[in-house]
Formats: structure tokens, sequence, C-alpha cells
């Protein structure tokens, strides 16, 4: 049975249905689609107004979702009394948009920041609105160092990153000594070499307190590339990142540096001061989108760019089809139980990147699914 084959009246379950299979042809709808919604809509609208309503039900819902090898199985119930189960294979689907990019043929250009492209799939092309990249870059950087929960070393100016992600590995440094922000990292996407400089304020407070010295205050300035303090003792001090050792720590979306600073043959100043690292990389990143420029073409679920960008030329490969198996290969790793009681949502699962156990508001659930991958213009 299909979902355009099934009732979706309010009397009809159809989460209890025991199959139900989509069939998709993409068409514009599914290629302009900016938020998962849209996206859904463009399978079936009944199916995504059927989700939307969910959503909007979830706060009020108890029961348990539980997880086995990728493969999520719903047994809920609605305030109401409306019981709500199914399934849904992460793997499989994701492996399902692999065979579609993997038959995928298309051109892209970039020009300041903005994407436009077309694609063609089983002998239909269709054409995608322009979309601001840069906006989605930054929002993507936001989020990838928010899901960042790791102690990131510094020594020399520079944090040196090895860190597994949902996405795939991400190494390499960020030079921050020279009043600039040097990215050389290796990413999911490919190689990423940037040098972007700090905006004036870059700047972030610190207090810390010496015995016999007192109170000190002062500023980690990344713009000028120096930690400047001053005390009663050592009158002003302007010492250089690249003279720093310490450790950046990530959690729950904050970053706090714990520093040592010598300010003199014997003695060092421990600096301790929260960072705002992801609004002010997603902030730079965005900027640094907007002078990119260039062109792409998509054979067979391959995409080979050439950008333009301040720092030359950049060409780079990226096997989408590749990418999203990962996806498939991830979730395949994912087993455990998500609770649902009292709006909140109680997760306890193992990943190939280690455990969840966390929580979140299923308010916000509604409005995720509503809101823009990507901003159109």
């Amino acid at each position: 049975m299909s979902l355009t084959d099934t009732d979706l009246s309010p009397n009809q379950d159809f989460f209890n249905e025991e199959e139900a299979v989509v069939e998709f042809t993409p068409n514009e709808s599914f290629f302009s689609s900016t938020s998962v919604l849209t996206l859904l809509a463009s399978f079936d609208p009944s199916f995504a107004d059927l989700v939307a309503d969910f959503a909007r039900d979830l706060p009020d819902a108890t029961g348990q979702i539980s997880v086995e090898d990728g493969r999520f199985d719903a047994n809920l119930l609605l305030a109401d009394g409306t019981a709500l189960t199914g399934t849904f294979d992460a793997p499989t689907t994701l492996r399902g948009f692999a065979d579609l990019a993997a038959v995928s043929d298309g051109t892209f250009t970039l020009d300041g920041g903005i994407l436009e492209a077309a694609i063609a799939t089983d002998g239909q092309t269709a054409t995608l609105p322009p979309v601001d990249l840069s906006a989605a870059a930054g929002t993507f950087v936001l989020d990838a160092i928010n899901a960042i929960d790791a102690t990131v070393p510094f020594a020399n100016g520079a944090f040196t990153l090895d860190l597994a992600t949902a996405l795939g590995p991400l190494s390499g440094t960020v030079d921050v000594a020279g009043g600039d922000l040097n990215l050389d990292l290796a990413t999911p996407f490919g190689q990423l070499v940037a040098d972007i400089d700090f905006e004036d304020d870059a700047v972030f407070p610190f207090s810390t307190a010496l015995p016999l010295v007192g109170d000190i205050n002062g500023v980690v300035d990344f713009n000028s590339g120096n930690i400047v303090a001053s005390s009663s003792v050592y009158g002003d001090l302007s010492v250089p990142l690249s003279a720093v050792t310490g450790s950046l720590n990530f959690a729950d979306g904050l970053a706090s540096l714990d520093a040592s600073v010598p300010i003199s043959p014997s003695l060092s100043l421990p600096v301790a001061t929260d960072l705002t690292i992801g609004p002010l990389a997603s902030e730079y990143v965005a900027g640094f989108v907007q002078d990119l420029n260039g062109t792409g073409t998509l054979t067979d679920g391959v995409l080979d760019a050439a950008i333009e960008s301040p720092l030359g030329l950049f060409e780079t490969a990226f096997d989408v089809v590749a990418f999203t198996n990962q996806g498939a290969d991830f979730f395949a790793g994912v087993d455990g139980v998500i609770d649902v009681s009292g709006g909140i949502a109680t997760a306890s699962l193992t990943t190939p990147l280690g455990d969840i156990n966390d929580s979140f508001d299923l308010a916000t659930v509604a409005p995720a699914l509503e809101g823009s991958a990507a901003v159109p213009i």
C-alpha cells in the first residue's frame, strides 16, 4: 500500500499500518525543499501534514521509542488516548537516498555565496531557487560546534583538533595567534584551509587572583593576538597567544578556555574565560562564504567543484553517495531507548561515537521541522 492510497482522516491510524511504502519520483518540489516538512511534502503532502500534526502532539505523549540497528520503533500514547505505533528504518532510508544520488547529475554555480543549481534524476530536471549558502554554512558551523563535547589542547597559539563527529572525522589546527583565524582542517567534506581576520569585538574578559599579587583583570584579545592584563605589581602586561598553553573545553554548546600565561621566569598567570566560539565562528564562516565564487558538476552522485576564494583556487571532489551511505552505517550502529513523558524525551543510546544520555524538550520538535535548512533568496 502506498501513502497516496492511505486514508489520512482523523479515524485512520496510519502508524498502525503493517506496511507503508513511499512511491517517489523526484521533482522540483523535492529539490527546492528548505525544511523537513517541505521535503516530506514532496513525497506526499498528506503525509507531511500528518507528521506536522504528530510533532505538535508530541509534548503531550507518553511511551517509548526503542532503537535497534538504527530501526526506530515507536509505541506512544497521546493525551486523548490515541495510540501511535510505527517504525522508521534510518539506514534503509539513507541508502535509498544514496541510490537516488547515484543516478543524479547536475550543475552548480556559486556567486557571492549564493548557490544556484539544476539537477536531473530519472529523466526529470529541476532548477533550485537561489539559496544563501553563507547563511546555511554559518548555521552548520554553529550546530557542529554546539555538538562537540571534548577537550582540545592549545599550544603555540593553535588548537589541535582530532574529533569524531556524526558526519565523519574532523582533524587539523585552528591557529588564532596572529590576529586572524587560520584554519587547516581535514573535514568529512574535504580539506578546509582559510585565513579570516578577527573583528574588533573578538575580545573576552577574565579575572583571576595570585598570592602576593592580588586581583588581576584582563582580556583574551584575538584581534590583536594577545592576552592583555594589568596588576598592581607587574603593571600592564601583554603576552602573545603564541606563548600560551592550555586547553579549550567544549560541553553543551559552551567553550571555556583554561590557559597558563607566563608573566615572569618563575610565575605564570592562570586564565579562565568562557568563549562564544560557536556564534563567532558561525559569523566568520558566513562572511568567508560570501566571498566565494565558482562552478561545480554533479555526475553520478559525485560533486566536482572549483571555487575561487580570497585565498586562491579551491578544488574538491565530494562523493555524495559515499557520504550518505556513511550516514546509513552510522545509524546502523545506534541502539537503545528514548522514553517520552511530560513533554520531555530522555535518550539512552549507544552509537559508534559513544553513548548518548540526554534529554530534550519535545516542544522544540515542531519548530525544528518547519525551520529552514538553508535560506532561499
